[in-house]
C-alpha cells in the first residue's frame, strides 16, 4: 500500500438515505413484531431485552459507518483472523450447549455468536486477498487459482470446520455462497467456480448423509412439507412418524395460508399465542404474513431488496476492487440470510436456525449485522479527501 494512501483522510459528504431509511424501518418492524408477539405471552421481558440490543445495534451500525477508515483495516487482518479463530476455539471449549450444539459464548448477561463474526471476516479477508492479486485473476484457471490464491482455500476451510464443528451448518451455507458470489464479481474463471460448487455440494451431501441425526430428521421433514412439491405436484406420498418434530414446519404454514392477501389483522394472530413456539426468532415472517397477508410480507420483503440492491450497486461503483467486493459480500450476506429465513417459513428450504435481521429476536445478529449495515454505509458514502 502506497504511502500517499496511508497519510490521506476523508469525510463523508453524503449517504445512502435508502440503505440508512430502510435500516431504520426494519428496526422499527422489529421492535413492533417483538412487542406484538410477547404481549400475548407471560412477559414483555423480550420486548425489552430487543428495545435494549436495538439501542446498542445502532450505536453500532453508527460507530461502523463513521469510524473505520476502509483502507487501513487492510494492516489488521491477521490479529482479526486471530479473534476470529480464537472466538470459534472457545465456543467449543466453554460454550453454551443448547439442544446438542455449541454455537454461543455466554459473556454475562451477553450471549455471542462467533460464526456471524466469522462470515464478516472471510469477506473482508477475500475482498483483501482478490484486491492484492487482481494482476493474477486472469490466471485463476483450477490450477492457477490453487497456486494463486491459495489463502482463499485454506483459511475458510479452517474456519468453516470450527463452525462445522459448532453443528451451525445453515450459517457455514451461507458464507459459502457469499463467498463464491464474491469470486464470481471479481471475475474467477467460471470452470473454476464450478469445480468449487461441485465440491461443496459433493462436501455437502456428505454432511447430511453421514452426519448428525437431526439433519436427516430435517431433510424428511422438507421431503414431506416442501413448498416445491405442492408447486410441481410431485408430493412426497411417504408419511412418516416425526413425533412432533414437524410441529413448527406445520404450524408455520398454517400461519403464512391463513393470511391470505391483507392478512387477519393483529387481534386475530393465532401463531403467537404459543402455536408457534418460535414466533420471535426462527419464524417470526410466518407471522407477519399471517397478520399483514402477502401485501404486508412483501413490503419487508422490498425493504431487504431495496438494501441489497442500494449497496450492491452502490459499491460497485468504487475504484477499488476491495471496496467493490467488501460490500458486495456484506450486501450478499445478508440477503442470502433473508432468503433462507423466509425459504424456511415457506417450507422451500429445509428447516435451519437462521434469523430475520433486524426483526428476528437476538442480540448477537441484531449488533453484528447492523455493524454490516454501517460499514456498507461507510463503504457507499461519498467523500472528500484531503491531505
Amino acid at each position: 500500500m502506497s504511502l500517499s494512501i496511508l497519510n490521506r483522510k476523508s469525510f463523508i459528504i453524503s449517504r445512502d438515505m435508502w440503505i440508512m431509511l430502510g435500516y431504520f424501518a426494519l428496526i422499527i418492524i422489529g421492535l413492533f413484531f417483538m412487542l406484538n408477539i410477547n404481549s400475548h405471552r407471560t412477559s414483555l421481558t423480550y420486548f425489552y431485552k430487543q428495545a435494549l440490543f436495538s439501542a446498542l445495534a445502532v450505536g453500532a451500525m453508527f460507530a461502523a459507518y463513521k469510524l473505520p477508515d476502509m483502507e487501513k483495516i487492510r494492516d489488521w487482518r491477521y490479529i482479526f483472523l486471530a479473534i476470529t479463530m480464537v472466538l470459534l476455539i472457545l465456543v467449543l471449549i466453554i460454550g453454551v450447549e443448547v439442544n446438542g450444539a455449541r454455537r454461543s459464548l455466554r459473556i454475562g448477561p451477553i450471549s455471542l455468536q462467533p460464526s456471524l463474526i466469522a462470515r464478516i471476516f472471510l469477506i473482508f479477508y477475500f475482498a483483501l486477498v482478490l484486491d492484492e492479486r487482481k494482476d493474477r485473476i486472469e490466471d485463476s484457471t483450477i490450477k492457477g487459482f490453487f497456486r494463486h490464491f491459495l489463502p482463499l482455500v485454506i483459511t475458510p476451510i479452517a474456519i468453516w470446520t470450527l463452525i462445522l464443528f459448532e453443528k451451525h451448518f445453515s450459517t457455514l451455507v451461507i458464507s459459502f455462497f457469499t463467498l463464491l458470489g464474491m469470486l464470481w464479481a471479481a471475475r474467477i474463471k467460471t470452470r473454476t467456480i464450478l469445480l468449487i460448487l461441485a465440491l461443496a455440494i459433493a462436501g455437502g451431501v456428505g454432511i447430511l448423509s453421514y452426519g448428525s441425526n437431526f439433519r436427516k430428521t430435517r431433510i424428511k421433514l422438507f421431503r414431506e412439507y416442501s413448498l416445491w412439491g405442492r408447486v410441481f405436484g410431485s408430493e412426497n406420498e411417504t408419511r412418516y412418524n416425526f413425533e412432533g418434530k414437524d410441529y413448527q414446519v406445520k404450524e408455520s404454514l398454517t400461519a403464512l395460508s391463513s393470511g391470505k392477501l391483507i392478512g387477519t389483522g393483529v387481534d386475530k394472530g393465532r401463531g403467537k399465542q404459543y402455536f408457534l413456539p418460535e414466533a420471535k426468532t426462527d419464524y417470526v415472517f410466518a407471522i407477519i404474513g399471517e397478520e399483514f397477508g402477502f401485501l404486508g410480507a412483501l413490503v419487508v420483503f422490498g425493504i431487504y431488496a431495496i438494501i441489497f440492491f442500494r449497496a450492491s450497486f452502490g459499491s460497485w461503483k468504487k475504484e477499488s476492487l476491495y471496496m467493490q467486493l467488501f460490500g458486495l459480500g456484506l450486501a450478499l450476506n445478508l440477503f442470502l440470510n433473508v432468503m433462507v429465513n423466509i425459504g424456511v417459513a415457506m417450507a422451500a428450504l429445509p428447516s435451519t436456525g437462521v434469523t430475520l435481521p433486524f426483526i428476528s429476536y437476538g442480540g448477537t445478529s441484531l449488533v453484528i449485522n447492523s455493524v454490516a449495515i454501517g460499514l456498507i454505509l461507510n463503504i457507499t458514502a461519498r467523500r472528500k479527501e484531503i491531505w
